[in-house]
């Protein structure tokens, strides 16, 4: 299994339409591709960072998803909400 772990924070004001994107558009978007399952993860307390984890049982999978049209699509409308970004792949037996 992979196990990626997006973690972002957005631009300030721009919460709400990050929440609509990620609830709306990138979980969708990674159950469709295959992802055996996907957590959007919301702000809370005093941590002010989005997260996005999702697991997969091939690695192919996960990059035929990142690299579809769709994909691309959300990431470039997300781009101008987004400040910082991090991006990580596990692997779990």
């Amino acid at each position: 299994m992979f196990v990626r772990v997006v973690t972002f924070k957005s631009k300030e004001g721009k919460e709400e339409r990050v929440r609509k994107l990620g609830r709306e558009t990138l979980v969708p978007i990674n159950k469709e591709a295959g992802s055996v399952q996907v957590y959007f993860l919301e702000p809370h307390a005093d941590n002010d960072s989005f997260g996005v984890v999702s697991v997969w049982k091939e690695h192919e999978t996960l990059e035929t998803m990142k690299n579809s049209e769709r994909y691309r699509a959300l990431i470039q409308g997300l781009a101008p909400l987004v400040g910082s970004l991090t991006d990580t792949v596990y692997v779990s037996e």
